[in-house]
């Protein structure tokens, strides 16, 4: 009897406490902890409800954000679907951007709720928040730029791999031969040397498809050559959009950036650091310091910028500092300095509107209702001022910036062109022009041989107008366009061994078009729709991917929207290979 006593009077005097620390959004989270602990449900949730994190600075919403998903989740696991909403509303309600990845649970919700489609209201509103990140969206930047040059890469050497299947024995040929019946071993070791020559140099392999289109250009027709012309000149540009990239990438290393970026996070600086600060760096050190609860320090480096600086975020902060400080018509005076730079800020609107509030002038807050609208909205909703994180254009800004507070011209096109040089791109399309024009002159043999249309057997080239009529060797001419009665065993001989022949090499190329979509179009002479379908699919497949590996490694969880990009990388995946079957029926 006495020990439970004990427990009750321990209760009642840990409420007591609770209660003292209500108005406190982390009180309201430790009387949730408590009252979940003693299983309480509705006082969880009445105490969530209460719960209002206006006032608490970014680092601490954000980790705030987190406890309330962490609860979420745990009443995600216990199938207390309701609960578990209401926390994620909550996080999302405290910091929106920390808070992306809840929208995948209320997701799951849905389903397990039995709904069929995606709330694409949820998934917009997520892609806005992740956009908005400037981690999350220079994940997005970053892979767009390396998934369309590396998928266009992969598109060339797919398209030279089925033509070297087509033509590379009738090159080898004619180069080793040449017009001969004898084999040469000179002609043999000479083709290997201009084959194998970029491993002992250069170390890659990424050269090979260059080397094999300056090898097989004569055998090319027409739309084969209109098609490689088109994906090479693609690369480039592409090539060039991926320096753009890497002209971020390097930005994003660089030690001045780094140290935005520190102090964008919060890291404070002594004074003899900060003074060397430009002023909107200044500004953003100030900001960091009245988030650590250093408002002087703060008013001190704001004054460090000088009376002849101006800009929306001085001036709201001077106007927080102010309004702390009990100064309410000094404060009132510098949010309306922000707002006669920027008029459309909710933050200062909202800050704008507790302060004139404070200030207990209804006539004043009538007469400032006229110019700025807005804030009879804010009226019944801001309690407190409201401490939000800095916006995000400042790094943007500052990234293309390489860091310093104006672009540099010169320097982003030194950047940039020097990583379009530096990747090997432009050289291979040189090495290739430079082997299409010496083979030519000093191998005028390629390109005289073709294969037999019925048995592929090598032959010379004839003339256009043989070759519009047939292109047969001297076996299948007898056997297939002389009606010779005598040939008739010898024809049913020969075609079913072309059949077989047939058969197997469709086997192989339906085998490949599993794991390649489209790739039986090359030999359908529809080449040119293998490329913009194959692109199409792998730079979705790759956006996906990369993606995904991305976000999961960084935050832990993928975008729906990434999601969807993996369906539609599936269906992409059947359209295109039900396209190239379409009307094939060979090998059936």
């Amino acid at each position: 009897m006495a020990k439970k006593a004990f427990w009750t009077l321990a209760g009642m005097v840990l409420l007591a406490s609770l209660s003292m620390a209500a108005a406190s959004p982390w009180g309201s989270l430790k009387k949730i902890y408590f009252y979940e602990a003693s299983g309480n449900l509705d006082e969880v949730r009445r105490n969530l409800e209460r719960l209002d994190a206006q006032a608490l600075p970014p680092e601490e919403k954000s980790g705030l954000t987190k406890k309330l998903a962490d609860l979420g989740d745990r009443y995600f696991n216990k199938k207390n679907d309701s609960l578990a909403e209401a926390f994620y509303q909550k996080s999302l309600q405290v910091s929106a951007p920390d808070a992306w990845p809840v929208y995948n649970q209320l997701e799951r919700i849905a389903r397990r709720r039995g709904g069929l489609l995606w709330n694409f209201t949820n998934v917009g509103r997520q892609l806005k928040l992740v956009a908005r990140g400037f981690s999350s969206s220079y994940i997005l930047l970053d892979g767009f730029f390396s998934v369309l040059l590396f998928s266009c890469l992969l598109l060339f050497f797919l398209v030279l791999l089925a033509l070297s299947i087509r033509y590379f024995k009738l090159a080898a040929h004619d180069f080793i031969l040449e017009a001969h019946s004898h084999f040469s071993i000179p002609k043999l070791l000479l083709l290997l040397l201009l084959l194998l020559w970029p491993l002992a140099i250069t170390g890659g392999w990424g050269f090979y498809p260059f080397l094999l289109c300056g090898f097989l250009w004569s055998y090319f027709n027409h739309d084969e050559r209109v098609n490689v012309k088109r994906i090479l000149a693609l690369l480039l540009v592409l090539t060039f959009i991926y320096s753009l990239g890497q002209f971020l990438e390097k930005s994003m290393r660089s030690p001045g950036f780094q140290s935005v970026r520190q102090v964008f996070s919060g890291h404070l600086f002594p004074e003899s650091t900060w003074n060397r600060f430009d002023n909107e760096m200044k500004v953003m050190q100030a900001y960091a310091y009245y988030h650590h609860n250093l408002p002087d320090a703060a008013l001190n480096i704001l004054l460090a910028t000088g009376s002849q600086y101006n800009s929306p975020l001085k001036h709201r902060l001077l106007g927080s500092i102010y309004f702390d400080k009990g100064n309410i018509p000094q404060s009132i005076q510098s949010f309306r300095q922000s707002l006669s730079i920027d008029d459309n800020d909710p933050a200062t609107l909202k800050n704008f509107t507790v302060a004139l509030l404070r200030n207990n002038d209804p006539d004043l807050f009538v007469f400032y209702s006229k110019s700025y609208p807005r804030i009879n909205e804010y009226k019944d909703k801001v309690t407190s001022l409201q401490k939000n994180r800095l916006p995000e254009a400042i790094l943007w800004r500052r990234l293309l910036n390489f860091s310093w507070k104006s672009f540099h011209p010169w320097h982003f096109l030194e950047v940039v062109l020097t990583s379009f040089v530096k990747f090997p791109v432009l050289l291979a399309i040189l090495i290739l022009i430079a082997y299409t024009v010496l083979l030519r002159k000093f191998f005028p043999a390629l390109g005289q041989s073709i294969f037999c249309s019925k048995c592929a057997k090598i032959i010379r080239r004839m003339s256009i107008e043989q070759a519009q009529s047939h292109a047969l060797c001297e076996d299948c001419y007898q056997l297939f366009l002389i009606k010779d009665p005598i040939f008739l065993e010898a024809k049913a001989l020969k075609e079913k061994e072309i059949g077989r022949q047939t058969r197997f090499k469709n086997t192989l190329i339906l085998a490949v078009t599993l794991v390649v979509p489209g790739f039986l179009l090359n030999f359908r002479e529809k080449g040119r729709s293998f490329a913009s379908l194959f692109l199409l699919f792998s730079t979705v497949f790759g956006l996906y991917a990369f993606n995904a590996l991305n976000f999961k490694g960084v935050f832990g969880a993928v975008p729906m929207f990434i999601n969807l990009l993996g369906i539609a990388a599936v269906v992409l995946y059947v359209a295109v290979n039900a396209y190239s079957l379409k009307g094939y029926s060979d090998g059936f």
